[in-house]
Parts: structure tokens; sequence; C-alpha cells
């Protein structure tokens, strides 16, 4: 299975979701070839590094972000994904655009969890705030991600 996280600009939140999926999964002694975490901007320029500030937040966790660039958000990257996770429905609608034909794999990250629309407006973008806003952003991406793993993990039909 291929999981895709996106947003903006591939500095902030989709790079530490991918982050800290990964970390998660390998505790959970999860593969790659099992399930393979990637993610993207739909504003990205190519090759940045993530934020000081995600990186901080990251080191904080035990997670090393500083050899993260990012990835403009592609078709291809889109199609090639079995379930992509954006963090807000802007972003959501962005994917679709690109790619209308899966629709019914792309969800807010809240809407995967929830199963319903997300009213709240998803995970806030933390880009130029403090480390401490970086933290709350970390903390909800965390949370949210152990449920959505917890949901893929226990639906073995998702991972054939």
């Amino acid at each position: 299975m291929k999981i895709l996280f996106v947003c903006t600009g591939n500095t902030c939140r989709s790079p530490m979701a991918e982050a800290i999926a990964k970390t998660i999964l390998k505790e959970k002694g999860i593969t790659e070839d099992e399930i393979q975490v990637s993610s993207g901007g739909l504003w990205a320029m190519t090759g940045e590094s993530a934020s000081l500030q995600a990186i901080t937040v990251m080191e904080n966790h035990g997670i090393d972000l500083s050899v993260h660039r990012s990835k403009p958000l592609t078709r291809e990257m889109v199609l090639s994904a079995d379930l992509i996770l954006t963090m807000t429905p802007a972003h959501r609608s962005g994917v679709l655009s690109l790619a209308p034909e899966t629709a019914e794999r792309v969800f807010t990250l809240g809407e995967f969890i929830q199963g319903e629309t997300e009213a709240n407006g998803g995970i806030l973008d933390p880009y130029g705030q403090t480390v401490a806003v970086y933290e709350q952003c970390a903390a909800e991406l965390e949370d949210k991600i152990k449920n959505a793993l917890e949901i893929i993990i226990n639906r073995q039909d998702l991972l054939s």
C-alpha cells in the first residue's frame, strides 16, 4: 500500500506527517514493502528543505527531518498512491483537480479517521509561526496519523 500526504509547500505539515507515519509504522514492525509513505506539496518548489521549526520539532521527537527535500505534487504521484491524505479540504480539492478519478481514495486526514466531512478546516498551516505552534501541529498530526494507521492496519483489504 502507498500512502501520500499532501499540503501546500511540502516543507511543514506533509513532511512532518510522512516522518511521523514512517516512525509509527517502524515501531509497529511494518516494513516499507507493506506500507510506503511519501509526501508532496500542491505549490511546492523542488528541493527545498523542511522549515527550521519543523526540523526542530521533529528532532525533539527523535525524528531527523533535516534530509527532507520538497517535492511538487504530480499527477503521477497521485495516481500511484492507494490513499491520499491531505491537510485541508482545499488540498483535497487541489488533488482532485490533478486527478479527478482518484476521488474515492482522497481524504483530508480528519475525514479519513472520522468518516465524515471535516468542518474545522483541517490541520492549520504553521508556516512562519513559532516552534510552539509547530509543536501543536505535530501533536495533532501524530494523534490523527496514529488513528489513521490503526484503521489501515485493521482493514486488511486496504493493504492488498
